[in-house]
């Protein structure tokens, strides 16, 4: 993992402790790396944001959640986390565009480092079986 730059290995870690149930740690992580007060996480959504698996509450700085499954997608958290983050920084208003990309970009990174782990593993694997 000593090839994988400290970008990549820090949105690869946020994206694993989502996956791993950590969203609390996860969003600690983003708020501390961003210098930005972490958000409240609520599950359940504002009436008029019933149909949708997420939303942000600008006012109540809270990332509101459909149900506990949500918890667990990347894509979802960290999009709604963007909202967070450019309401916390006073600047405008984040398009779902940017913050789709936001979130695939973590999710990029996971897969590049578990890509490369997984191809260390085969070589380390191989050079075993040829000695």
């Amino acid at each position: 993992m000593s090839n994988i730059s400290t970008d990549l290995a820090f949105k690869a870690k946020v994206v694993n402790l989502i996956l791993s149930s950590d969203t609390k740690e996860a969003l600690q992580l983003l708020s501390q790396h961003y210098e930005v007060a972490k958000p409240n996480l609520r599950v359940g959504m504002p009436k008029r944001h019933l149909k949708r698996p997420a939303c942000y509450a600008a006012k109540k700085r809270t990332i509101h959640i459909s149900d506990r499954h949500v918890l667990h997608n990347p894509l979802v958290i960290l999009h709604e986390f963007y909202h967070h983050l450019r309401n916390s920084k006073n600047a405008q208003r984040g398009t779902e565009k940017y913050a789709q990309r936001f979130a695939e970009n973590y999710l990029q990174a996971y897969r590049i480092v578990v890509a490369g782990i997984s191809a260390q593993r085969m070589e380390r694997k191989n050079k075993k079986q040829n000695a």
